[in-house]
């Protein structure tokens, strides 16, 4: 890589072998490389590759105002989440979580703290999320001294969701707003009987949520092989009915047509969530 220039102390903004521009972070960083210098990757501890140009100068514009302890902060609790919940995230989540973080301390310190209305449906659908947000409230507490409420650990997981799932904020809240009426939806469906308790279940839930992102962040796409609909149509017709409610739900709350096919995956869902 070739150093551009030095960001902060610990931040540089290089180009790749392919001219890619490139957010690299790693401690003293700044003192010792030069513009023009000759960067060996393995000395970084960190590297940001964004999806635009446009992410990238944000990325470089936030971090260029940041204290290194924030960063520090910001970079232990994103690690944390990609441990807690098993996957890495987009990297996109640099961006806004820090962002986000930066704005909170400084809301705070003005006595300007706000309800989070989607908390009990983080509470609900999204525990591992909201656990890593509780996280970054005692790291907060332990290294600023600010103790924030259980709303802004909400705040902070619904935007591990949505570097979850690379998708916007907007679509990510739309969503957390509408898996409680779906649940309510399944659960008061005639004739089915879910065992709410099974790993089916969790399993259930888990794909209406990937569903209604899907649905929210684009809609019209083939998720799912058109050939189930005959066999489910005829086998599960209960099922069928429940899923193509929420379907009809969701497209009305989207403005987006989910294929047929994807309301007989979500049917084969629901009946393997069934009690026997």
């Amino acid at each position: 890589m070739r150093v551009c220039k030095a960001i902060n102390n610990n931040v540089l903004s290089c180009l790749d072998d392919t001219g890619r521009e490139l957010v690299v972070m790693g401690k003293g960083l700044g003192f010792r490389c030069r513009p023009g210098d000759t960067l060996d990757p393995a000395s970084a501890e960190k590297i940001f590759r964004m999806d635009t140009p446009e992410e990238v100068g944000k990325l470089k514009s936030l971090f260029s105002r940041l204290s290194p302890e924030l960063l520090e902060l910001c970079e232990r609790i994103i690690d944390q989440a990609n441990l807690a919940l098993g996957h890495q995230l987009n990297e996109s989540i640099y961006l806004t979580l820090t962002d986000h973080i930066q704005f909170s301390l400084s809301r705070a310190r003005k006595n300007m703290v706000f309800p989070n209305p989607l908390l009990t449906e983080v509470r609900v659908f999204y525990p591992g999320e909201l656990a890593v947000g509780m996280f970054a409230l005692e790291q907060i507490r332990q290294h600023f001294g600010i103790a924030l409420p259980e709303d802004e650990a909400a705040s902070i997981a619904l935007h591990i969701v949505n570097a979850e799932f690379s998708g916007s904020m907007n679509a990510t809240m739309r969503v957390a707003q509408v898996l409680r009426p779906i649940v309510e939806i399944l659960l008061d469906w005639p004739g089915l009987k879910l065992n709410t308790r099974h790993i089916y279940y969790d399993e259930l839930i888990v794909h209406i949520k990937f569903l209604a992102m899907q649905s929210f962040s684009d809609g019209g796409e083939d998720w799912a092989d058109p050939e189930i609909l005959g066999p489910v149509t005829q086998r599960y017709p209960q099922a069928l009915a429940c899923a193509e409610e929420i379907v009809r739900f969701l497209a009305e709350k989207s403005g987006n047509t989910i294929p047929a096919a994807e309301q007989a995956y979500l049917a084969l869902c629901i009946r393997r969530a069934c009690i026997n």
